[in-house]
């Protein structure tokens, strides 16, 4: 039973996860999986659950709004084929509380370990779910040996710490200096790493837990430097995609259906978004000069915000995902051992610190300080706490699109939630409408500007708060009624949104700066950004 791969994909072809078991490259299997939903639609049997393509048999199986697919050979068995994908089915559920897009790809590896057991070689192997379940849980004697190791290096790490704070009430209590003896080079200084668990508040009462949870995908959202900054997008991408869909055609064609129209190189999501700012060691003050307006300090703290939202088309909009760090950046040696005083914080939001912060004196304080007291790294951009949206679903987006699409043309109106103080003025709005090979041949905008970049129709409205356009509509009409390579009503879609602000939703803000040791006020330098990660209304 030669299966080739497995994968699971929505009802517009994208593939969620997929899992090669032969030597295919992954270009073929992108190819075979995308399409998958057209010769499904084109079907003629809708009573059987395979379907045979060229040199190939897709036997799929629904996963409420998904699609869950084993490609196999044409001369394999069918009965065998049914049986694997039954157990494939089983076993999903198992590892994924409720089968979504979101949930799969965050446990995508145990998805994957599990249909390793089930496939070998392509050959399916003689288990079931409870054996492989078994498999998974099982705990290897390296793991506990490693875990054991870990926990008596922390206990060493307590005893080091009770001993140096023994050792400071000794010299304070003779009249001397605590901190004297003390540098960055004694043992336990190590920068900021991962050796104690974080510490978590939220202003609303919820269980740490819940709050762990919520922040399973924020380690890869941030990170606390970098020395390089992000490259661009090279021109190979764009010949993957098209070797991608030459295969989607030639796929299509040997099932005797019309190919799909040719992608173009630009679309809605080719729009750039700010970057989040990294600095490496001894670049910070200078990377900051071009984004700072103000004076940089030699203590800067830089405070960032990125916002999320899949809007919908009736213009009443939809889910909200908010995420954000505070990062300093020290550039004077004398103010590296200083205590951040917070604003107070919203209970609408679940805070985490760095680990090297002291937990007691942040949870009842709201005040960022190094444990031990010790300095900041110098010369460093470093990330000492990180936040998130508890409950998104109630969350409002800043802006609402409603869309009336026709064939040929569309007409968009956007309006600005006024009645949210959460966030001042948006700067730098632009609203993206991919064309996909057709051409524009009238934008009426009621504000701003427009212009074509990359295939997609940009507006542009340079600032938008409750005085200025805090509503507008733009119409758009395309050539010969859009009878080009795609037509109809979605040719516009997805939209994508983009936007900056000086004002983040969560409001952190730093009031004061002082020193440790003295109780002085030091004098700082404050920024607050906001910026869109990936704000669509989706196609």
């Amino acid at each position: 039973m030669p299966v080739i791969a497995a994968g699971v994909v929505n009802r517009q072809g994208n593939i969620i996860l997929s899992r090669n078991f032969n030597e295919v490259s992954r270009i073929r299997i992108e190819g075979l999986l995308s399409a998958f939903p057209r010769l499904l639609e084109s079907s003629v049997n809708k009573q059987v659950t395979y379907i045979d393509a060229g040199t190939v048999r897709y036997v799929y199986q629904p996963l409420e709004e998904l699609f869950l697919v084993l490609i196999t050979t044409k001369n394999s068995n069918i009965v065998e084929d049914l049986e694997t994908l039954h157990l494939m089915g089983r076993l999903i559920p198992e590892f994924v509380d409720t089968v979504t897009e979101a949930t799969l790809e965050a446990k995508a590896f145990r998805v994957f370990f599990a249909f390793d057991e089930v496939i070998v070689g392509g050959k399916r192997e003689n288990t079931t779910v409870e054996q492989i379940r078994t498999y998974l849980e099982m705990d290897s004697h390296e793991e506990l040996m490693v875990r054991e190791e870990k926990r008596l290096q922390m206990e060493r790490a307590k005893k080091d710490a009770s001993r140096k704070a023994h050792e400071m009430r000794e010299k304070r209590r003779k009249g001397m200096n605590p901190y004297s003896g003390i540098s960055s080079e004694d043992p336990g200084y190590g920068g900021f790493g991962n050796t104690s668990a974080p510490v978590i508040v939220s202003g609303g009462g919820v269980g740490s837990a819940a709050l762990t949870h919520q922040f399973e995908g924020v380690s890869s959202a941030f990170t606390t430097s970098s020395a390089a900054p992000v490259p661009k997008r090279a021109g190979g991408l764009t010949l993957g995609r098209a070797k991608k869909a030459d295969i989607t055609s030639r796929v299509l064609k040997e099932a005797g259906l019309p190919s799909p129209a040719p992608a173009t190189a630009a679309d809605a999501a080719s729009f750039q978004q700010p970057s989040s700012l990294t600095a490496g060691a001894g670049g910070g003050v200078e990377s900051k000069k071009g984004i700072h307006e103000g004076t940089v300090e030699g203590l800067h703290i830089l405070i960032e915000e990125k916002i999320s939202a899949h809007l919908n088309r009736d213009g009443e909009g939809g889910a909200v995902d908010v995420r954000g760090e505070l990062s300093v950046l020290v550039s004077d040696p004398q103010l590296a051992t200083v205590r951040l005083i917070l604003s107070p914080m919203s209970s609408k939001f679940s805070f985490r610190a760095h680990t090297k912060v002291n937990k007691e004196m942040f949870a009842e304080d709201h005040v960022l300080s190094m444990r031990e007291n010790k300095p900041l790294p110098v010369q460093q951009m470093v990330t000492i706490l990180r936040w998130c949206l508890i409950n998104s679903d109630n969350a409002r987006p800043p802006i609402t699109l409603s869309c009336w699409p026709s064939a040929g043309s569309i007409t968009v109106e956007y309006e600005l939630d006024r009645a949210n103080d959460a966030i001042d003025a948006l700067r730098d709005v632009r609203i993206a409408f991919p064309l996909h090979g057709t051409r524009a041949q009238e934008v009426t905008p009621s504000v701003g500007t427009w212009d074509i970049v990359n295939g997609c129709v940009v507006w542009s409205i340079p600032l938008m708060d409750a005085q200025n356009h805090p509503n507008g509509n733009v119409e758009i009409e395309l050539a010969d009624g859009g009878d080009g390579a795609a037509s109809g009503s979605e040719v516009f879609f997805p939209v994508d949104v983009s936007f900056t602000s000086c004002r983040t939703v969560a409001k952190v803000q730093v009031v004061e700066v002082v020193r440790t040791e003295t109780g002085t006020p030091v004098r700082f330098s404050q920024e607050s950004r906001l910026f869109t990660e990936s704000y669509t209304v989706p196609a």
